[in-house]
């Protein structure tokens, strides 16, 4: 479906309809050199850490500087800044996009291929690759690959008689009602309405494919069987009362974490970095797993972010910005610095088994193979075949319509029709033509 993709992206956008309202982000635009010949960058990117990493960059590199702008709003937030930017040709050079974005920023041309700037990506899997990767163009390099695990306080399993993580959804369910059982304030995890990348996770590895494209048509298949599969039965685990209904990040889920009566995360690679600000008191107890599967011994798992570092239509130092995410993302030295000061999981496989990798993360101590489990994991992620160019409005769609079902206790693949109802509606509206 990659190789289709710009055709079905070659309709403009009648507007940015539905995007949500654009949050100021510092001055950030153009590249250029200096009468000493430096070329100086400018890198729009929201990670703690980062300062690290591009210091040690210019300290080596000094005909090429990066000026690094931490933007005031993420995600959404930002790119729609940058399509509006971009058209005045104030953006950054180099901008941080998330994976699902990618498409959207393809078609309003706001980032450009590398290939001829980037020696090669030899490092990488296919199925890393395939995110970035269009009719045979590569758009940024990708940095961290979020495989889907499953997050569990160790202690408080054994404390209910359960010696090991479950290993499919049924297990599952079996040990949420041990857990509700033996203590009705505690939950097995939750259910979150409020985060669409977790469902779309779920949904990309139960074999779902929101969206395909052929020629210039799309088709949206939101509600497809795979989907409605993990929408049931989260909907069964909710009927029962054997996971808890809040989002994550809410002040009761946070609360809940902490105090041990949610004893497990559905979540992203990244969790370990998340969980010191979460649960600061419960350091060392927990344990990661696969997140459990369908089919008992089928290791195909979906994902909960990642990004790439692409290199803007705005920037006059194309050849220059690329380098510099070429060595970030795709390097020993660039990685390791990473690793150390962001916590990245490197996308590069190749890079996947530095010693810098041998140490867990603080919240991890007690399971020293954590990084080794996470490269394991990533060689079995299964994404979607594309991402949508109106992504963002389906994640809008989501949490709308997912947070009502929660709340009044309404169906959920009620709830699933909503989405695909309303992201076909947005398409058309945009100009797409939609099958």
């Amino acid at each position: 479906m990659n190789k289709k993709l710009l055709r079905a992206l070659a309709i403009p956008l009648a507007g940015l309809v539905g995007l949500g309202g654009l949050a100021a982000c510092s001055s950030n635009g153009g590249s250029g050199s200096d009468a000493n010949g430096v070329v100086n960058l400018k890198f729009v990117n929201w990670d703690n850490g980062m300062d690290k990493v591009v210091g040690a960059w210019n300290k080596a590199n000094p005909k090429i500087q990066v000026k690094l702008i931490k933007p005031s709003g993420t995600g959404y937030t930002l790119y729609n800044k940058l399509i509006t930017d971009n058209k005045a040709g104030t953006n950054p050079d180099i901008a941080e996009i998330e994976y699902p974005a990618i498409p959207l920023m393809i078609s309003q041309k706001v980032i450009v291929p590398v290939d001829k700037y980037v020696p090669t990506l030899d490092n990488y899997s296919k199925n890393v690759l395939e995110r970035v990767q269009f009719e045979g163009k590569t758009y940024g390099v990708p940095q961290n690959i979020c495989p889907l695990v499953f997050f569990y306080r160790k202690d408080l399993f054994e404390a209910a008689g359960i010696t090991q993580a479950p290993t499919t959804w049924d297990e599952f369910a079996a040990d949420a009602a041990i857990i509700h059982a033996k203590n009705p304030k505690q939950y097995i995890s939750n259910f979150d309405a409020a985060s669409p990348e977790w469902f779309s996770g779920l949904a990309e590895q139960a074999g779902a494919n929101w969206w395909s494209a052929s020629g210039s048509t799309w088709n949206v298949d939101i509600d497809d069987a795979a989907t409605q599969k993990v929408a049931t039965y989260w909907q069964g685990l909710l009927d029962k009362d054997l996971v808890a209904p809040g989002p994550s990040w809410s002040t009761q889920w946070n609360t809940d974490m902490n105090t041990g009566n949610i004893i497990g995360w559905i979540s992203g690679q990244w969790a370990p970095n998340q969980l010191p600000s979460i649960t600061p008191d419960t350091a060392g107890k927990w344990a990661a797993a696969p997140v459990p599967s369908w089919t008992a011994g089928d290791k195909q798992i979906g994902t909960w972010g990642g990004e790439v570092e692409g290199v803007t239509a705005a920037s006059k130092h194309p050849a220059e910005a690329a380098k510099f995410v070429n060595w970030m993302n795709n390097s020993k030295e660039g990685l390791d610095l990473l690793i150390k000061n962001v916590n990245v999981f490197p996308a590069s496989s190749k890079y996947q088994s530095l010693p810098s990798l041998d140490t867990p993360p603080p919240f991890m101590s007690t399971q020293p193979d954590y990084y080794k489990l996470m490269a394991d994991l990533a060689t079995n992620v299964r994404g979607f075949d594309i991402w949508g160019p109106n992504a963002n409005i389906t994640f809008n769609a989501y949490s709308d319509a997912f947070g009502k079902a929660v709340q009044n206790k309404t169906s959920f693949t009620d709830a699933l029709k909503t989405v695909q109802e309303t992201s076909v509606a947005d398409l058309k509206k945009q100009g797409y033509t939609v099958k």
